[in-house]
């Protein structure tokens, strides 16, 4: 088992992946007849009923074609849109602000502090198909012990908006030489809309760069 609930059986340079969750699992691999096999194995075991396709697995809804696979999560956002009573709102074209500028010691009114950690909390899992909304949900998240008015304000925007490799192992790839690092300039800096607070024309940019869409 490589984490929780995901399992990975190696035979040679074939993988195959599952996702577990209760009673349902979530089967992946490049090549169909290994997906057909596996299925076959668990049903001598189990009852299972086989659903084709995956469409929709905790909240991400699936669209798979043969340019791509789209997950989004609309029936979700709009879930929690109607939990904050803010269905049909005007949208923002960016999830915050350019340079704003919140602070822990505000000054301004306490709201319901349960009610913003729950609609924070519940942010924080369409980021799974929001990327996008990374670097807001995180500075949002900084002020869930007292929020006031004015973090109130910046939380509804992100809902007015719409609602890992590491390290050690890219450091082992360069040494190998598997990978070869390049410097990338300021333009060029995908990383940039999960790090800072952008402006509607690059926040748009970078969004399409990294292949977040309306659908």
């Amino acid at each position: 088992m490589s984490e929780h609930a995901v399992y990975l059986r190696v035979v040679g340079t074939r993988r195959l992946i599952v996702g577990v969750y209760v009673d349902n699992l979530v089967i992946t691999r490049g090549d169909p007849q290994d997906i057909s096999t596996f299925k076959e194995e668990m049903k001598v075991t189990f009852k299972m009923s086989d659903l084709r396709l995956l469409r929709y697995y905790l909240g991400l809804e699936v669209t798979q074609m043969g340019s791509g696979i789209i997950v989004y999560q609309n029936a979700y956002a709009a879930k929690i849109l109607e939990g904050a009573r803010l269905t049909g709102c005007n949208p923002n074209h960016t999830p915050m602000e350019s340079r704003l500028k919140l602070s822990k010691s505000s000054s301004a009114p306490l709201v319901d502090a349960t009610k913003y950690r729950s609609i924070v909390g519940s942010l924080w899992y369409l980021v799974n198909s929001r990327p996008d909304l990374a670097y807001s949900m995180g500075y949002i998240s900084r002020f869930m012990e007292n929020p006031t008015t004015e973090h109130m304000v910046a939380m509804k925007r992100v809902l007015s908006k719409h609602i890992d490799v590491r390290y050690h192992y890219i450091r082992e790839c360069v040494k190998e030489s598997s990978v070869k690092l390049e410097s990338i300039g300021t333009i060029e800096e995908l990383a940039d809309i999960l790090t800072k607070a952008l402006g509607r024309e690059r926040f748009c940019e970078l969004r399409f760069k990294i292949s977040v869409i309306d659908v």
